[in-house]
């Protein structure tokens, strides 16, 4: 669990700086177009790293649902006799 605790507090994370950026823009500290051009590029970061994690906790996945599977068949052959 502390792999998927950790993607949401990387996103949360990431949900905190643009929402920064945006107030930051508010208040007139930073203008509207570089603002939007910084949350282009902080999203590029986010799915970046999103698309990554996610592609290796698919396999992992996997790989539990086959091994866990394979567990319940033996399970259920074992019930039959």
């Amino acid at each position: 669990m502390d792999i998927y605790n950790s993607l949401a507090a990387l996103n949360r994370g990431f949900d905190l700086a643009l929402e920064s950026l945006t107030i930051l823009k508010q208040e007139g500290v930073l203008g509207e177009d570089y603002v939007q051009d910084q949350t282009v590029m902080v999203e590029e970061v986010r799915a970046g790293l999103n698309y990554r994690i996610i592609q290796r906790l698919s396999a992992r996945e996997t790989e539990d649902r086959d091994h866990f599977e394979k567990m319940r068949i033996a399970i259920e052959t074992r019930l039959k006799q």
